[in-house]
């Protein structure tokens, strides 16, 4: 249908009506799902705004228009929001009320309430700028709630051992942040929470981590933090807290970046320890022994078995240095494969870090019988003090 003068002056009759207290955001999108949107940021909630910023939006909305974007929708704040089909000009209001809500969360209780949270959602892209949330981010939305909900235990179990306030905040460090969903999610939950803390995210890549201060100044995130940098260089502070971290998080840090992970964690006498391996590569190409020789023989099951292998020692590994340990699965093995969770606390927290306790030999013992020398054993082994030998005199 063509957008003719009749149809856009009852556009800008429409929005003219609507827009007389404000609004948060305007979105233009062209008819279907997925389709490509003009978002244009407004003068805020309950802002009186100025004739020109009216004009403006007007005008902005009528240029869409033409250009296909005739799905037009005003945010007025978390809950309501007024949609105009340009081609016809009939605006409907969208409350965003409790059955609704339920409907998102999908007939559950969810620790990210798409109202509550509907900022955090959609900067990190899991929420449309009009407000909603697509079927195809509804299964990302779900896992995201589900992990916050797996963390959840470490952080009771740091604020029942010790005094969490403003002077002593949690402390998160989050070693191959990536994009920093987990940083933000975290951050978001603990001020839900009302658990003060500070967080920060290290990654190699610059892109990612100038992406991440970006999306930490539009969500005015002050107690979170990023940097560029390896995790084998990472430093327990952040640069601004000098405590040890409380929490160690390592979502998909590649190969043996989990394991300098783990390394990072312990020897900083990190509380909580929560990891999810990606790409266990290392011991593949050193497997010479296997309970049954065709998982050595076939690609496919060696390459299950050297995972498999990989993480049961970084559990062991862990337990050996003085950690509970257990697994779960943080999302559906349909999403992915690579959806083991291993989470680990320190069974005497707050006490100093002494690697001359470790009890590495039973692992090093199992390493030598398979033949492997992997990287978690070599990087904790090595902070392990030597007994100096005598001289005889």
């Amino acid at each position: 249908m063509p957008i003719n003068g009749p149809a856009l002056a009852r556009l800008r009759k429409a929005l003219t009506r609507h827009t007389k207290a404000g609004w948060i955001r305007a979105v233009f999108a062209k008819p279907g799902e997925g389709a490509d949107e003009l978002v244009r940021t407004g003068p805020g909630e309950g802002s009186t705004p100025s004739p020109e910023a009216v004009r403006t939006l007007l005008d902005h909305a009528e240029g869409a228009a033409r250009d296909g974007h005739v799905k037009v929708t005003l945010v007025l704040d978390s809950s309501t929001r007024v949609r105009i089909d340009a081609r016809y000009g009939k605006a409907k209001i969208l409350k965003l009320n409790e059955e609704k809500i339920a409907k998102v969360m999908g007939g559950k209780e969810r620790s990210l309430r798409p109202d509550t949270s509907g900022d955090l959602l959609r900067v990190i892209g899991i929420m449309n700028a009009d407000g909603t949330i697509s079927a195809k981010n509804a299964k990302k939305y779900k896992q995201v709630c589900h992990l916050v909900d797996l963390c959840r235990p470490a952080w009771e179990r740091v604020a029942a051992q010790r005094t969490v306030d403003e002077a002593h905040p949690l402390v998160v460090l989050d070693l191959g942040c990536g994009n920093s969903y987990l940083t933000f999610v975290l951050a978001h939950a603990l001020a839900l929470a009302k658990i003060p803390a500070r967080l920060h995210g290290i990654d190699v890549r610059r892109d990612v981590i100038e992406r991440s201060r970006a999306r930490a100044a539009e969500l005015s995130m002050a107690n979170v933090s990023f940097e560029v940098g390896e995790i084998r260089n990472a430093t327990a502070a952040d640069g601004k807290s000098e405590a040890a971290p409380d929490i160690v998080l390592a979502l998909h840090a590649c190969d043996t970046a989990t394991d300098e992970a783990i390394d990072q964690a312990v020897s900083g006498g990190a509380a909580e320890i929560l990891c999810a391996p990606c790409c266990q590569r290392e011991l593949s190409t050193q497997l010479k022994k296997a309970p049954v020789r065709a998982m050595l023989r076939q690609g496919l099951l060696k390459q299950d078995y050297a995972s498999t292998l990989t993480d049961a020692l970084r559990i062991e590994l862990l337990e050996a240095c003085a950690y509970s340990v257990d697994t779960v699965e943080f999302v559906g093995s349909t999403h992915t494969p690579k959806n083991l969770l291993i989470r680990a606390h320190r069974r005497y927290p707050g006490t100093p870090v002494e690697p001359s306790r470790w009890k590495l030999d039973a692992v090093t013992a199992s390493c030598t019988a398979l033949g492997v020398n992997p990287a978690g054993l070599a990087l904790l082994a090595a902070r392990v003090p030597t007994v100096p030998v005598g001289d005889g005199r």
